[in-house]
């Protein structure tokens, strides 16, 4: 992860009552005002991971990068540990822009968003509604909606609908007896992990043990009653009422391949948006190769810059 421009500062804001904890990138040369830009990443991600990546690089580029462990993960507050909810996210995320826009070095006016795969869909559903967020970059996005979801779960583990029913069925008995049910983020033998391939496997197991030198938050479990809400998620909903200016970075070999992204594209009725398939690229290059982020990082750099005036 690149260092040598930036200050880094910890810091802390209230959503839905609890404490959430995110990391603040600044650029270190002195400016009056500058714009900013919130981040959201994948499924079960913890802020270290590839939103620091990108953090990094836009402070690098004049920009104030807020990063942050959405409720129940990581260092933030919040139970049952390591629950998945979009509308959580999406709520983290618009407290995360109220804390961005008080800030004495930010430009209130000219405030970003990008998302990083599942925090594509989410951040969508953000921009969609506040009109605080003048321009938007989605990454390698899990698009999520109905079609998309039945071939991402179309191999030999449980089907789409097989996952919401798990979900619903974990999510009645907590309500019964207040029992939380994990399942595996990833795994290369149980198929019914949240993420089954062993491609996305390798990539994170290493968190499980310490990244830069650090002990790692990024835990390999999630709730399973996150199924009954985040594979019920409806990206097309919320991008048919975007017409914030939006980029759309997708590799050729990201999820749903270059047709999910086309498909989310289509529904924007943005007047300036602008669609990227980059050829041959895996999903989780875009986490943290710097041969593929590092062209990424100057594509968003590019675009925030001409959006955010």
């Amino acid at each position: 992860m690149p260092t040598s421009k930036q200050d880094v500062e910890k810091i802390q804001f209230i959503s839905g009552g609890e404490t959430i904890v995110g990391l603040l990138f600044k650029p270190t040369a002195p400016a009056s005002k500058r714009p900013g830009i919130v981040l959201l990443g994948p499924f079960g991600y913890v802020k270290e991971q590839s939103p620091a990546e990108y953090a990094a690089r836009l402070a690098n580029a004049g920009f104030v990068a807020l990063i942050f462990d959405s409720r129940c993960s990581g260092e933030s507050g919040g139970m049952p540990r390591r629950h998945e909810s979009p509308a959580n996210k999406i709520a983290d995320a618009q407290a995360a822009i109220d804390f961005l826009a008080q800030r004495p070095e930010i430009d209130p006016a000219r405030l970003g968003a990008l998302g990083i795969c599942q925090g594509c869909s989410e951040m969508i559903a953000v921009a969609a509604t506040d009109p605080r967020i003048k321009a938007i970059a989605l990454v390698s996005g899990q698009y999520l909606y109905a079609e998309n979801l039945h071939k991402f779960f179309s191999g030999d583990g449980p089907t789409l609908h097989e996952r919401i029913a798990r979900g619903r069925a974990a999510l009645a008995r907590f309500h019964d007896n207040g029992h939380v049910d994990y399942t595996e983020v990833v795994s290369l033998t149980d198929k019914s992990a949240g993420l089954p391939w062993p491609p996305i496997h390798d990539w994170y197991m290493p968190w499980t043990t310490e990244k830069w030198g650090k002990p790692s938050r990024w835990e390999n479990r999630y709730t399973t009653m996150s199924d009954a809400e985040v594979w019920t998620f409806d990206v097309d909903e919320h991008a048919r009422k975007l017409k914030t200016p939006t980029l759309v970075v997708h590799g050729e070999m990201s999820d749903g391949g270059p047709e999910a992204a086309e498909h989310v594209y289509a529904l924007m009725p943005a007047k300036h948006k602008k669609l990227h398939i980059v050829p041959g690229i895996f999903h989780t290059r875009f986490y943290d190769d710097p041969l593929v982020i590092e062209p990424t990082a100057g594509q968003l750099a590019d675009w925030f810059q001409s959006h955010l005036v």
